[in-house]
């Protein structure tokens, strides 16, 4: 049997208009009597049906959330971030993974769709012209994190031109002059793009030249990694390799032991995102480790604040994170 405001307010002698305030936060309430309706509540299994209360406050509190089914590894740390603050301001999260096949994906936007949604949160996620047209007609707030779109999607990421220029600038100064780009080879996502022109400039403001067989890798993977070291041969044409991502580190770090190399005293590794896999690696990544559970908080925050236009780009900080795979060199 399904327990109603009815059920509530009769057991705590109140009316059910008062019993929905406290309920609902909202109004003034005398703490000890809000504190008897919330325990009477949870005594008699009530669960507020959110559906309804979006439909008569004409306003949804329910976010969905698109992540990726391929292994991010930073997605878990995003969505800590907003569920905390989406906790705190009384939102909740409707998390939905979204694959690689067109068709399920327009599936599942459009399942997206027909519930009532205050608006749609992308991790990572790059989406076709066809539904970013059609999440743009269903007038529903949209944003990309850890991603940047095109069209006019406000985001939430790293500056990832100039944390290219970080990086280039780290490698420098340990005296590196040949430096690799794995991973970001892609002519999309936007992210990629970015980030390979970041590193071409990173290189001309040190005097360095460009070779563009330095830039190689299309996709995120554990394999990119591993064949690294086999696509360019031994000894390899550069000191330090920029990985695009922690899981394309562990496998250059283990295709490097499969060919008899030494990380760091033949090949300097550093690392683009800093999850948690950087620390279980022997020896421990250097990496350049993004603010991911700050861009879920600041995901929330922002959509609360009105602050997402079109052309909205928030950014957070990098912070370069020594680990154990970068070798100084002296004659450079």
């Amino acid at each position: 049997m399904t327990v109603t405001l009815k059920d509530i307010a009769k057991k705590a002698n109140l009316s059910p208009a008062s019993v929905s305030r406290i309920l609902n936060n909202r109004g003034r309430f005398n703490d000890d009597t809000a504190k008897q309706v919330r325990t009477i509540a949870q005594s008699l299994g009530y669960f507020k049906n959110q559906s309804a209360a979006d439909l008569s406050q004409k306003q949804s509190r329910v976010i969905g959330v698109l992540i990726p089914t391929a292994h991010t590894n930073f997605a878990d740390e995003i969505i800590k971030g907003m569920q905390n603050e989406a906790y705190e301001n009384g939102y909740e999260l409707l998390i939905t993974f979204f694959g690689n096949d067109h068709q399920q994906q327009m599936q599942t936007v459009k399942a997206l769709l027909s519930r009532q949604l205050l608006a749609i949160f992308m991790l990572a996620v790059d989406i076709t012209l066809p539904i970013h047209q059609l999440i743009k007609t269903s007038n529903i707030q949209v944003l990309s994190i850890s991603n940047q779109l095109n069209d006019g999607v406000p985001s939430i990421s790293s500056d990832n031109y100039d944390m290219m220029s970080q990086i280039v600038n780290y490698l420098y100064d340990h005296g590196h002059r040949q430096m690799a780009l794995i991973g970001s080879s892609m002519i999309e996502p936007v992210v990629a793009t970015v980030r390979r022109q970041g590193f071409i400039d990173a290189l001309a403001k040190h005097n360095i030249k460009y070779n563009p067989d330095f830039i190689w890798g299309n996709n995120i993977s554990y394999e990119l990694g591993l064949q690294t070291i086999p696509h360019y041969g031994t000894p390899l044409p550069f000191t330090a390799v920029i990985s695009s991502a922690d899981i394309i580190s562990i496998g250059i770090l283990n295709g490097a032991k499969d060919a008899g190399l030494q990380v760091p005293n033949d090949l300097s590794i550093i690392s683009i995102d800093g999850t948690e896999l950087t620390q279980l690696t022997r020896p421990i990544l250097t990496n350049a480790k993004q603010n991911f559970q700050l861009m879920g908080e600041l995901a929330i925050t922002a959509l609360i604040n009105n602050q997402l236009s079109t052309n909205t780009a928030i950014y957070t900080d990098i912070e370069i994170i020594a680990g154990q795979t970068i070798r100084t060199l002296k004659d450079s």
